[in-house]
């Protein structure tokens, strides 16, 4: 038996692809996250907010989603995905059930902030477990990107499921019903999740010693821990760009729906046109990873800065929207450059830094989630100021561009 035969015996090659399957089921928990849009018109008027006011709960959201990113990344390093996502699928079920009995800011403040310690289980859990799964590079791309279109689906699915339940049965029934569904689908997920038999060797720097003759840059990279990887400047530059594009993302799947409504679009049509952002983003997901990977010889810098680039001509152009063909057309555009961008700055990071410490590192840098905590708060901000949006979405547009250019400027650690 070949080398190769050995290691697919050895790892279960064709396991590995349900695996994927039950990674892709965590990633569509993400899709909750920007369902709050749909929420955010009927808290706002129950409990006569402001715009920054309520724009708060998600940036609490998403300030402690960063922290739990960081805590479930290390554990899965540490104990496997199994048991981190079963602590985060009970958290994240029971945050939204809970949330449908507030009474006051603090009661959201609270409850949101236990979904977001289940929300963790999102993103770190499964991208360092397919990389684990797929470190020896073959179809790593293709996998990452079925795996992060669980986002695109879960915001596909949840955002017109929750705009129903809303119309017909009100906000806080729309808790209960994405609560109870979250926890059962995420129990599922568990029941197939696993990590793969290997271990790794570390790395000896005394020796200073480097990939032998024969190796794969990969097989070295998985040598890099923790330590090493937060003492690269790249690591904070990758932080850095994150951060621009979910101030940016934040900002839109915050207040797109309240600008529809706005401009005399319905809301149900409104939120239909978000869950429409998830679908077209799994296009991007799954084509641009696979296409950077194929015809760009995997050079992940230059595919973000045409994802970036992307995004904000999309934003500029909402500016411009006044009519539902317009909106859509919207979707399709953004949905598209959205979604390409998550799985290359996961495919960036792992070519970067490997599968030993993935999951602590991609925890680290959701650090760049504090743009997504400031986006919502800056939307709100200048609409209560302006009354109108433009301003807002052309900041988004910026910080897009200055992200895409920072990665495009970024080079490999040594």
């Amino acid at each position: 038996m070949n080398t190769e035969k050995q290691y697919k015996a050895k790892n279960g090659y064709l396991y590995r692809w349900i695996v994927v399957g039950a990674c892709f089921i965590c990633c569509t928990s993400y899709g909750t996250f920007y369902t709050f849009g749909i929420f955010f018109k009927p808290i706002q008027e129950e409990f006569q907010w402001s715009y920054a006011l309520t724009s708060s709960l998600q940036s609490i959201q998403v300030f402690v989603y960063v922290l739990s990113s960081l805590a479930l990344g290390w554990a899965t390093d540490r104990f496997g995905p199994r048991v981190p996502l079963l602590i985060g699928a009970l958290c994240l079920g029971c945050g939204y059930v809970l949330c449908s009995k507030v009474q006051t800011l603090q009661d959201f403040y609270l409850y949101y902030s236990l979904t977001s310690i289940g929300s963790g289980i999102s993103w770190a859990l499964p991208l360092s477990t397919v990389q684990r799964w797929f470190d020896d590079g073959h179809r790593r791309g293709m996998a990452l990107g079925i795996t992060l279109s669980g986002i695109g689906m879960g915001t596909f699915a949840w955002a017109p499921t929750m705009s129903y339940v809303i119309q017909n049965h009100g906000w806080r029934k729309g808790y209960v019903v994405m609560g109870s569904i979250s926890i059962a689908v995420l129990l599922l997920a568990a029941l197939f999740m696993a990590a793969p038999r290997r271990s790794n060797a570390p790395i000896d720097l005394a020796e200073n010693k480097g990939p032998h003759e024969g190796d794969s840059l990969v097989q070295w990279a998985d040598s890099i821990e923790i330590g090493i990887a937060l003492r690269t400047p790249q690591l904070w530059l990758i932080c850095l760009i994150q951060a621009l594009f979910n101030m940016g993302l934040f900002l839109i799947f915050v207040h797109v729906v309240p600008y529809a409504i706005q401009i005399g679009i319905d809301g149900i049509a409104a939120g239909k046109a978000m869950g429409l952002i998830g679908g077209f983003s799994v296009i991007g997901r799954i084509f641009t990873p696979t296409f950077i990977e194929k015809r760009l010889s995997a050079k992940w810098e230059l595919g973000l800065l045409l994802c970036a680039l992307g995004a904000a001509a999309s934003v500029l152009y909402l500016n411009l929207v006044h009519t539902y063909w317009m909106l859509y057309l919207f979707v399709i555009i953004y949905g598209f450059f959205y979604g390409s961008w998550i799985p290359t700055v996961v495919a960036l990071i792992g070519t970067y830094y490997g599968t030993r410490s993935l999951g602590a590192v991609l925890g680290v840098t959701q650090i760049g989630l504090i743009g997504g905590v400031l986006g919502p708060m800056l939307g709100g901000f200048v609409y209560d100021r302006l009354g109108h949006y433009p301003v807002a979405f052309s900041i988004c547009a910026i910080a897009f561009a200055c992200a895409g250019t920072i990665s495009f400027l970024m080079n490999r650690p040594n």
